[in-house]
């Protein structure tokens, strides 16, 4: 457990409406799965539907960005893409990986506005603040049963292959596969969508950082795999979710 007394009252107030939400979604997530013998297996289209569409509300309805359910969508559905391609087609194994890149952000939603969206660069205290969200969206959903393996992309998906990222500074297969993957899939959307402070950059940009960055900040296996999918795919992906509000399943 990690020590968080120095949070706002404002942080506090998001957080716990974060948690009164989990439990809702919680309860109604048993329910379906005891009333409804056909959602019970791991593949069952409803359940994954009905769940991941909750998880969404919950970053809408706490985090007040629209920004945020569409980049964790869309990083959602890159990470699948890049497991797929690297052989990892585990039905449990895409759902953990689905569904903690959905929430991969939700300890943001303790983290002040004004520090999130300032258009500058950040002071150190700004950026020490900053690095806790992981430790905070994993300390909110690491106790339900259906979010465990999830939680572990939530804590990690800011480490670095190189051992030099945080909240641990975990290096190489320290990191869970998860979290190497979500990593490459987290910088693709990074560098191509438009922040605060700068408007998106073109996918070559990206395929730049992304070789250059090989072996350093992510696993080289991961980077091969992310070269071996055509820039088409990429593209159609971003813009077929831009145009509708696609809830994804692991099982299409």
């Amino acid at each position: 457990t990690h020590d968080f007394s120095h949070l706002t009252l404002g942080s506090w107030q998001k957080l716990l409406s974060a948690r009164a939400l989990l439990e809702e979604i919680s309860a109604s997530y048993q329910w379906l799965l005891q009333t409804n013998p056909s959602t019970r297996e791991v593949e069952g289209r409803e359940s994954q539907f009905f769940l991941n569409s909750n998880l969404l509300y919950l970053i809408a309805a706490t985090d007040g960005n629209e920004d945020t359910v569409g980049h964790s969508q869309l990083v959602a559905h890159y990470a699948l893409v890049l497991a797929r391609q690297m052989g990892l087609t585990q039905p449990h194994f895409l759902l953990d990986l689905e569904r903690g890149a959905l929430l991969h952000d939700i300890g943001k939603i303790a983290i002040p506005e004004t520090i999130l969206r300032k258009p500058g660069a950040l002071t150190k205290t700004e950026k020490n603040i900053i690095k806790e969200h992981p430790l905070v969206g994993y300390e909110l959903i690491k106790n339900y049963e259906f979010l465990k393996k999830a939680a572990d992309i939530v804590l990690y998906h800011h480490e670095r292959y190189d051992g030099q990222g945080y909240p641990y500074g975990l290096k190489g297969e320290e990191i869970p596969l998860a979290a190497r993957i979500f990593s490459v899939a987290d910088t693709l959307d990074a560098i191509t969508s438009d922040r605060p402070y700068r408007r998106g950059q073109s996918f070559l940009v990206a395929c730049e950082e992304i070789e250059k960055e090989k072996g350093s900040q992510f696993d080289p296996q991961v980077v091969e795999a992310f070269f071996e999918i055509k820039e088409k795919t990429w593209l159609e992906i971003k813009y077929s979710l831009r145009k509708k509000q696609v809830y994804l399943s692991t099982t299409h």
